[in-house]
This record gives structure tokens, C-alpha cells and sequence, in this order.
């Protein structure tokens, strides 16, 4: 049976996730290839930004996937008459315009889905706090990364404080290769379950998963 334009969006996403966890995986208990801690900790922190783009990537597509099963409430947010069934690449063109979408947090992620997606198409709704929390920390993460601005810095000291009772700066590549006290799993697998978490529960809403 020939899979849908959602089923993809999700395949893609969960396909490239996995390969990268376990691809960082590899890099954290080699000794040969990849020796040095140092040599680590870079390839920790360039990888913040491929797992950030990707979500990115995702959560763009499910919303031009899940527009075009619906348009009803981009209509009645946009003040305009639409047909309720659009081609796909139209509902690209309604969203991306001329520019693209930028997301900075869950928060916003959600609003966008209010605004654009009718209820029975918005699995945006059934991102838990737990899940948006984690990814939320990881946007701060990747902003840093991205930057190296006292601001991002700022903002990134903020979460080892308050959620990890950090009293001093680590760079991103230390935080995220130390080890989860509870679960015994370092701390990069912890967000990279945040964005399964997520997806895992938009796809049963959505109907991929049973």
C-alpha cells in the first residue's frame, strides 16, 4: 500500500533521528577512529545543530501535510475565503511565503498549529510539557552553539541552573556527553527521546501508529 504524504514526513524524521543516535553513539565509546575527548565534544556539539534542523524540517512538513487535509482554520485566522482542499504546494505557498518558518520554541510551535490547523489535524496539541521542556532546553542549547552570544549564553546558563542546579558554564559538548544520574544515559540520548517522544505522540493522534 502506498504510504501518505504524513506517513513520509514521519518516516523521514524518525529514519534520520535514529541513524544520528546511533551514529553519536559509536563516536562516544570509540578509541580508534574518533579518540579524543576533545574530538567528541565537537562532533556533540555540530550535531545539535543537524538534530535541530531536521525538527525543524519536520515540524515545517507535518504542517504543510497536515494543511492540506484542511484549510478551514488558515481561512477563518487569514480573514479569507479559501477551498477547504487546497493542492499541496499551494499550502507551501501559504505558509513559507517568501521567507521560511523559524521556530524558537514548542510554545510557538503550538500557536502556529492553533492558528493554521483545524482540531482533528493539529497534532501539534498532543506535545506533552515533559517532551516540550526537554526540546525547548535544546533550542537553548542550540542557540549558543549556533551563536556564541553572551545573550545565548545567557539564556543556556539559565537552564543548567535552574533544571540541573548548575553553578558554572559548561560548554555545550561537556554538558551533553555527562551522564544522566538516573537514567545512566547521557544527556544528548535524553533530548534525542524528548523528539521521539514528541513525534511518537503526534503520529498515534494523526493515525500513523496504532
Amino acid at each position: 500500500m502506498r504510504k501518505s504524504s504524513v506517513e513520509i514526513t514521519f518516516d523521514n524524521f524518525t529514519g534520520w533521528l535514529k541513524w544520528y543516535d546511533d551514529f553519536l553513539a559509536k563516536i562516544y565509546i570509540s578509541r580508534r577512529v574518533v579518540r579524543t575527548f576533545q574530538e567528541k565534544l565537537e562532533i556533540f556539539e555540530a550535531f545539535v545543530l543537524r538534530i535541530e534542523a531536521i525538527w525543524g524540517i519536520f515540524v515545517e512538513q507535518l504542517l504543510i501535510d497536515c494543511l492540506n487535509r484542511d484549510t478551514s482554520q488558515y481561512a477563518s485566522h487569514a480573514g479569507m475565503a479559501l477551498p477547504k482542499h487546497l493542492p499541496k504546494e499551494q499550502c507551501m505557498a501559504m505558509l513559507l511565503g517568501l521567507g521560511y518558518l523559524d521556530f524558537r520554541s514548542i510554545g510557538e510551535i503550538k500557536k502556529i498549529g492553533r492558528d493554521v490547523l483545524v482540531d482533528v489535524n493539529n497534532p501539534f496539541k498532543r506535545i506533552t510539557q515533559s517532551a516540550g521542556s526537554k526540546i525547548d532546553e535544546f533550542y537553548k542549547i542550540r542557540n549558543y552553539v549556533a551563536h556564541y552570544s553572551s545573550l545565548s549564553k545567557r539564556s543556556l546558563m539559565k537552564v543548567y541552573k535552574e533544571k540541573y542546579g548548575m553553578k558554572r558554564f559548561q560548554e555545550p559538548g561537556n554538558f551533553l556527553m555527562a551522564q544522566d544520574r538516573k537514567s545512566g544515559q547521557i544527556r544528548f540520548s535524553k533530548y534525542v527521546d524528548a523528539f521521539i517522544e514528541a513525534a511518537y505522540n503526534m503520529g498515534l493522534f494523526l493515525g500513523v501508529y496504532k
